[in-house]
């Protein structure tokens, strides 16, 4: 999904759908888009019927010149359906709105497909930098964008030998807090609830789980979700319960996926903290509120985004005088509702 604001301009279909009801690969959409030369002109036409139809392409920014600079940014994200990146956009948009520049929003739906179509989007729109979080760094959409000059600005662990800014929290050391946190409690034996595919954040989270659960010879149990958002939380409450050795508590890679657990659990009669305990990780601000507020390996994820912001301007406006930086903001471990030593066992 692409989002331009502060224009508010949202498309009426997704691309995929556009793919889908033109009859084509998701490529051929982004090849009419961006080099309609090499579409055949059957293809062409059937892909731009479609997009007139959704009214996609009135809700594209209308450029006069691929050569024209505009003070606009780019920024990546996996989802938007995940509170945090939410945030982090809206630090990132106030950053940017501040020195004059809109933002162009691009959610990739956890699909490592959308990264090579955003980037050959953002390039055509004349981008003058990106904020990428993303899902696979090794993918070729980074090179395109260095290879055009464009300055990115990478969030998550700096796994890349790419010469570019990056923001990022201390993933590794907020996994550890979370379990030395429980271990504190009481409880012995828990639950990670990860990704299936992870991405590098949650690879250095789980990093630092690991460690910390062998370093304090706790019982670790894996446990596997495809997507960690809140109905992938509530599905993998069965998981939980049907592992071999019932954990006391469940160490969530994000908040969005901790509170999912929380309502499966409480489907099912399982009370939080009484029976388990759940810990998050992130620090979303519209969760801190709920009625059962979540405890939480906190990152300042507004802080993340306005960072970015800086950094990319910074590297904009004074190009030869640039020097690549990357921060690391370390986390901060929340006790709130949800977390307690462990009572009596689940049977």
């Amino acid at each position: 999904m692409l989002k331009e604001v502060p224009n508010n301009q949202h498309m009426n279909m997704s691309l995929r759908q556009v793919a889908r009801r033109a009859g084509v690969s998701l490529g051929t959409v982004s090849n009419v888009i961006n080099h309609p030369e090499l579409v055949s002109p059957a293809k062409r036409e059937a892909v731009l019927k479609v997009l007139k139809e959704s009214d996609f392409i009135h809700g594209m920014p209308k450029f006069k010149s691929a050569s024209v600079a505009f003070k606009t940014l780019g920024i990546m994200i996996p989802t938007l359906t995940n509170p945090f990146y939410v945030d982090m956009s809206n630090g990132f948009q106030a950053e940017a709105a501040a020195t004059g520049y809109g933002v162009l929003i691009c959610s990739m739906d956890e699909d490592k497909e959308m990264q090579e179509f955003y980037a050959s989007l953002l390039l055509e729109r004349n981008t003058a930098g990106v904020l990428v979080s993303p899902i696979d760094q090794r993918d070729k959409y980074l090179d395109k964008l260095a290879a055009r000059d464009i300055p990115v600005v990478l969030h998550g662990p700096s796994q890349t030998a790419r010469d570019m800014c990056s923001i990022s929290g201390n993933h590794h050391r907020g996994g550890e807090m979370g379990v030395q946190h429980l271990y504190d409690l009481g409880h012995r034996s828990i639950a990670w609830v990860t990704l299936t595919d992870r991405f590098p954040q949650i690879v250095a989270r789980e990093a630092g789980v690991v460690a910390a659960a062998e370093r304090l010879g706790m019982q670790l149990k894996m446990v596997c979700i495809p997507k960690i958002n809140a109905a992938q939380g509530e599905s993998a409450v069965d998981k939980i319960l049907e592992l071999d050795t019932q954990p006391t508590a469940v160490f969530c890679a994000n908040d969005y996926t901790a509170i999912g657990v929380i309502c499966g659990l409480s489907a099912r009669g399982i009370k939080t903290p009484d029976d388990i305990s759940v810990l998050g990780y992130d620090g979303i601000s519209s969760i801190s509120s709920s009625i059962l507020p979540l405890s939480t390996v906190s990152q300042p994820v507004e802080q993340l985004g306005r960072q970015a912001a800086k950094f990319l301007i910074e590297e904009i406006t004074s190009s030869d005088n640039h020097t690549h930086k990357n921060i690391v903001f370390e986390p901060e471990l929340i006790a709130r509702a949800t977390t307690a030593r462990p009572r009596l066992r689940l049977v």
